[in-house]
């Protein structure tokens, strides 16, 4: 005969503790956390101090940017211009035309573009401004020889003859 056993009503609940939760009782906002928002504003405010070819893409972006409106401003460029010359330096720096240091004079002091050099400005007789980068060529040199170590490798590379 079997026996059943009557098993313990608690058994296979999950018990409470305590009735204190674990938060503390005023909220924390961790979205606030001032020494993060401190080394991020730091960081922040090194970003363009670095030389033209060291910066992000981002960053030179966001320079090209701040030079087109400077220019607008200058120049006295409508805004079809100006979003035309900041199209051309956004394609410009895509190609890699704008990436040396030789290319763009940059201040790291001021943290800003003062010229970019391959940029070349025309005016139609409609008035119109029209924008376009030069890019160079990739010039292929040649390094010549002595002629008196021409001589000496030709007389190396030919046959000795025993006599």
């Amino acid at each position: 005969m079997r026996k059943m056993y009557r098993m313990s009503s608690t058994r296979h609940k999950t018990l409470r503790r305590s009735d204190e939760s674990d938060t503390p009782s005023t909220p924390v906002d961790y979205s606030r956390n001032d020494s993060l928002d401190q080394i991020l504003n730091a960081e922040a405010g090194t970003a363009y101090k670095k030389p033209w070819h060291r910066l992000e893409r981002g960053l030179r972006l966001n320079r090209l940017r701040a030079f087109s409106e400077s220019m607008a401003v200058a120049r006295s460029l409508k805004p079809v211009e100006k979003a035309a010359l900041l199209d051309l330096l956004t394609r410009a720096l895509d190609r890699k035309v704008l990436n040396s240091k030789l290319a763009v004079v940059y201040d790291p002091e001021k943290e800003e573009i003062t010229e970019i050099k391959p940029l070349v400005m025309h005016q139609s007789a409609t008035g119109e401004v029209l924008f376009k980068i030069l890019e160079r060529k990739n010039a292929v040199t040649f390094r010549k020889k002595p002629v008196a170590s021409v001589a000496a490798a030709a007389s190396e590379d030919a046959p000795q003859t025993s006599s």
